[in-house]
């Protein structure tokens, strides 16, 4: 079994905002209450409607720091990763000779 996590970046980049662009488009308004009608049924539903678009508004809000949060993530596993790769090529080349 390997320990090794292999990260395709530019598919998790692309998946990332592709996640983002469909949140933005997202519409949690909620219709406008019916006016004129005095019947319960017509009160609840628009109680309903409100508590709705205040929990989609909250989703939205969540998945777009989610995908701030999952884009830093993704950056910092890049650059640890170069620095990685980095260090090892140094080690690879064996030790220099310091000239004086």
């Amino acid at each position: 079994m390997t320990t090794e996590v292999k990260i395709v970046y530019a598919d998790v980049e692309s998946k990332v905002s592709d996640m983002s662009n469909a949140t933005t488009l997202l519409n949690p308004k909620a219709e406008p209450p019916i006016t004129g009608n005095t019947l319960d049924v017509v009160t609840k539903l628009t109680e309903l409607s409100t508590k709705l678009e205040t929990l989609l508004t909250s989703y939205q809000t969540v998945l777009l720091a989610n995908s701030v949060t999952t884009t830093n993530s993704v950056k910092f596993m890049s650059e640890s990763d170069e620095k990685v790769a980095s260090v090892m090529q140094c080690t690879l080349a064996g030790p220099k000779q310091v000239s004086q």
